[in-house]
């Protein structure tokens, strides 16, 4: 008879061979505690790191695309495989600490109603990443097309230093773990979106059902940051605004998803416009490309999923 596994540690990869295999040497330094399986599913990765996986055998289930399937497609190819009581969304480009996923599995099962929880996610030189999100509001998106946000700088001590873990909206997916007793039936993450948004979308379905998303500061890793997304930033990019039209439209009433629509195209305008002095600085002319093409192309894209909901009838005239 086999086992009860209590986590299932899900990595999706794309050319990050080195970070890739780091990453599972540190699962396998510091998650000696818990019982775990380990399923990593290579998105078409062209560096040769399906072949670095089968020296690893056995321990890791390797599923390996031909093709990239996106972030969603490729966790619910694992999900699919996957027994444990526990899903870990784990990013390639990480490194496990002692106890990174122990203190949250703790806190987890003490917790009935907590359906997600993260831990602290560090640079390598130890600063805290901004992983702790808010779910999207016309207002804040209309600050920071005004820069107002901008005279109230985030207070990070008031999450990522704390001594006690704090309900949150949702997280960044570098470390998730999600309590599979909470999820419904089907897929994990929304297929609806080839990359971003998935995060938001699965915290916030499950705060619907009554689930809540936490923040555990007593377990840490280290994320290096972008390393897939890094190898075609324009693309990745454009993605996340296709992302965001979706994300409004699956979740608020047709006027409510307009005015967010509307909100965060001005954040783009005023991105662009800023990133014009810029240009005599390292990077600026990626940043000012990247910001001036999602504002001229954003409009399409929510008008077309706009068009297409509405003829297809699923569009909502009041939030659900």
């Amino acid at each position: 008879m086999t086992a009860p596994i209590d986590v299932s540690i899900i990595i999706v990869s794309y050319n990050v061979k080195d970070y890739l295999l780091g990453c599972i040497a540190s699962i396998r330094q510091y998650a000696t505690a818990i019982s775990h399986e380990i399923i990593v599913v290579d998105n078409g990765s062209q560096d040769g790191s399906v072949m670095a996986l089968e020296g690893l055998q056995p321990g890791i289930t390797v599923v390996a695309n031909r093709e990239n399937a996106g972030f969603a497609g490729a966790v619910n190819a694992g999900f699919s495989l996957s027994s444990g009581d526990y899903i870990l969304l784990l990013n390639p480009d990480t490194l496990l600490k002692d106890r990174s996923i122990d203190c949250v599995l703790e806190f987890m099962r003490s917790t009935p109603s907590a359906g997600i929880a993260t831990c602290r996610v560090v640079d390598a030189d130890g600063s805290p990443q901004k992983i702790v999100q808010s779910f999207p509001a016309v207002s804040r998106n209309i600050a920071r097309a005004l820069f107002i946000d901008r005279l109230s700088p985030e207070n990070r001590r008031r999450y990522y230093y704390r001594d006690s873990p704090v309900r949150v909206d949702f997280v960044s997916g570098a470390f998730m773990l999600i309590r599979r007793s909470a999820l419904p039936p089907g897929p994990l993450l929304n297929p609806d979106y080839f990359m971003y948004a998935e995060e938001k979308d699965l915290s916030l379905r499950l705060r619907k059902a009554g689930r809540r998303t936490w923040f555990v500061p007593q377990g840490e890793i280290v994320h290096f940051g972008g390393r897939s997304t890094a190898l075609t930033p324009l693309p990745m990019f454009l993605e996340l605004q296709k992302s965001q039209a979706k994300f409004y439209l699956n979740h608020y009433s047709v006027l409510h998803a307009l005015a967010l629509c509307m909100s965060w195209w001005l954040v783009l305008i005023a991105e662009t416009a800023v990133s014009l002095p810029l240009l005599i600085l390292a990077g600026g002319r990626t940043r000012l490309s990247l910001f001036a093409h999602a504002a001229g192309l954003f409009p399409g894209y929510a008008l077309s999923l706009f068009t297409s909901r509405r003829r297809a009838g699923a569009l909502p005239m009041v939030q659900p």
